[in-house]
């Protein structure tokens, strides 16, 4: 019996990271092969623009810097107490009380400095300066909806549903890359309109993932606060994973924030498409 189970749970284990490497080598590979594709119909200017919101998504990912992981391990963690014990529901609650405020000041931040950005931070030559803004506010509500994606993704994968959560993240990746591909080829060459498709997908995406989370972890009441004692033994792990998740972004992404100002848009545009390549290559060799 016990060596039944043993194998079980060894077969459970290779199932679940079979399941992860790929859903991640199918995120990464689809958003390598769309990429060139999205420069061609959309022009090297508003490619640079896709490339800058790349940019801001891995610095705003200091605002997630340990949270995320966190969750994953605490919901595992309640996952192996008896069921009378556990409190997925008030972990999740606290969680979306912490991520909220994140989500919205990131979101706020962006869309207020959209015009400074647009006019004295990017070097921009045909596309004019209230397309750049209007871009870049949307850049805004985008980053606010995935980082709070990312918690509702936290939660799920911390309860081992890695076969509903991998199917979602295709899904999604596919909606957002090849959805954009099919607008910007066949509808709309206007970098406003793609953004907007995104935000569209952003909200589907974190509607997508909320659902999922509160069926499986509903809250005892909806205007439960925040539960200090059960994120108190959660805080120093999410910080000590800060630190390396900083210095990380840091040392990654610095070349990149200089170069979206000294360079033109255009030329920009070209350098990202080259480091997303690079990257993407070397993240799936490692896996």
């Amino acid at each position: 019996m016990g060596r039944l189970m043993v194998m079980q749970n060894r077969h459970s284990v290779i199932r679940n990271t079979v399941l992860n490497y790929s859903g991640q080598a199918y995120v990464l590979l689809i958003g390598i092969l769309i990429m060139p594709f999205y420069l061609g119909h959309l022009g090297a200017e508003a490619y640079g623009l896709i490339g800058f919101f790349t940019l801001l998504q891995a610095w705003l990912q200091l605002l997630d810097a340990g949270l995320s992981p966190s969750l994953v391990r605490a919901v595992a963690q309640q996952q192996s107490l008896p069921a009378g014990e556990q409190s997925l529901g008030r972990l999740l609650r606290s969680f979306e009380l912490i991520f909220l405020p994140l989500a919205v000041l990131s979101g706020v931040l962006i869309v207020a400095a959209s015009a400074w950005i647009a006019t004295h931070w990017l070097n921009a030559n045909t596309l004019q300066p209230e397309t750049l803004t209007h871009c870049i506010a949307l850049m805004g509500v985008i980053i606010a909806l995935r980082l709070y994606s990312t918690l509702y993704k936290s939660g799920i994968q911390g309860l081992e549903q890695h076969a509903w959560l991998n199917a979602a993240n295709v899904s999604i990746a596919t909606l957002r890359y090849f959805g954009g591909l099919v607008l910007v080829s066949q509808f709309s060459r206007d970098p406003r309109d793609f953004f907007e498709f995104q935000v569209a997908v952003g909200l589907i995406e974190t509607l997508l993932f909320a659902g999922k989370a509160h069926r499986q972890m509903p809250a005892p009441h909806w205007m439960s606060g925040l539960d200090w004692p059960l994120l108190k033994p959660i805080l120093p792990f999410a910080a000590s994973l800060s630190l390396s998740a900083v210095l990380w972004i840091v040392l990654t992404q610095l070349d990149k924030v200089l170069l979206s100002r000294l360079l033109p848009l255009d030329q920009y545009g070209y350098f990202s498409l080259v480091a997303l390549i690079a990257a993407g290559i070397m993240m799936l060799t490692n896996t």
